[in-house]
C-alpha cells in the first residue's frame, strides 16, 4: 500500500490569508500546509479522503493521474469545496468516480451543491453517489474497509480504515467503536489540529492522541489537519519516537 498526504493543514492553512503565520517558523518549509486530505493505492485501486479548496493543486504536485473513488469525511467546506470539480475529473478521466459520504454529509453536499444533484450539472452523471454507512465494514472497488463517526461541532465526521492503514480526522473525542476499528492497525493518521493546547473546539491535541494510541497500539502515528499552532519542529519534541508530523507531500510506504 502506498499513502500521500495530501494536504496536512487545518481548515485556515498555514500561512492562513494575508500571509499569516501566528506562531510557526517561517524557516521550515514543511509548516507551509494545504487543507487536510490524503490519497492511497491498495491492490490497483487509487482512492482520496476529501476534497479541499486544494484539491487541484495537491493531485498535480504529487503527480496523480487517476482515482477511483474519493471519501469525504463530512460537510466541512475544508473537506468538500472541490467537489464541483468531480464531475469534471470524471469526464476527463473517461470512467465513473464513486464519491461516498454518510447521510449526514450527503445532506450538506445537497444544501451546498444542490445542481450536482438535480441534473444542473450535465457532467455529474459521471459520478456514482455512494452511502458511506454510519458504522461497520463495506466494500468499494472490490477493497473491503470499515468506517466508524467521531463526534466533531455539530456533525459526525467518519473515519475509514483499510487493512493496515487508517484515517481519522477532526474529532475530540474517541468513541469506543472506535478504538475497536482501530487497535492493531499498524499506520494511524490522525488529527491533531490543537498540537500542544487543550481547547474544546471539536478537534484533537497531542495527548489526547497519545491516549488513543496505547490503547490501538499502531506501529506509527502520523499527526494531520494540523493548524498555525502547531509548528513542526517543537511538536516534534513532545513526541513519543514512533509519532510524526505530517506534511504536504510526504509519502508513507507500507
Amino acid at each position: 500500500m502506498k499513502v500521500v498526504v495530501l494536504g496536512s493543514g487545518s481548515a485556515y492553512g498555514s500561512p492562513m490569508a494575508f500571509n499569516q503565520w501566528r506562531g510557526l517558523s517561517t524557516d521550515n518549509p514543511r509548516n507551509y500546509r494545504s487543507r487536510a486530505s490524503v490519497y492511497f493505492e491498495v491492490a490497483g485501486r487509487k482512492f482520496i479522503i476529501d476534497a479541499g479548496p486544494e484539491f487541484r493543486v495537491q493531485v498535480n504536485q504529487v503527480g496523480l493521474t487517476d482515482v477511483d473513488a474519493v471519501f469525504l469525511t463530512h460537510g466541512h467546506y475544508d473537506h468538500i469545496a472541490s467537489v464541483p470539480e468531480l464531475p469534471r475529473v470524471s469526464k476527463m478521466l473517461g470512467h465513473p468516480v464513486e464519491v461516498w459520504s454518510s447521510a449526514e454529509t450527503e445532506q450538506e453536499l445537497k444544501t451546498c451543491f444542490g445542481f450536482l444533484f438535480n441534473g444542473g450539472e450535465p457532467d455529474g452523471v459521471g459520478l456514482r453517489w455512494k452511502l458511506l454507512p454510519d458504522s461497520g465494514s463495506f466494500e468499494c472497488c472490490g477493497v473491503r474497509f470499515q468506517t466508524f463517526q467521531v463526534p466533531h461541532h455539530r456533525l459526525h465526521c467518519s473515519a475509514l480504515r483499510c487493512g493496515d492503514f487508517a484515517y481519522v480526522t477532526d474529532w475530540e473525542n474517541m468513541p469506543e467503536e472506535g478504538v475497536a476499528a482501530l487497535r492493531g492497525v499498524k499506520l494511524l493518521v490522525i488529527e491533531c489540529n490543537n498540537g500542544l493546547v487543550y481547547e474544546k473546539n471539536g478537534h484533537s491535541n497531542l495527548e489526547n492522541v497519545k491516549r488513543v494510541a496505547e490503547l490501538v497500539r499502531p506501529e506509527r502515528v502520523v499527526l494531520t489537519h494540523l493548524s498555525t499552532r502547531v509548528d513542526y519542529d517543537d511538536i516534534k519534541k513532545h513526541m513519543p519516537d514512533y509519532f510524526e508530523p505530517a506534511y504536504d507531500g510526504m509519502i508513507l510506504d507500507m
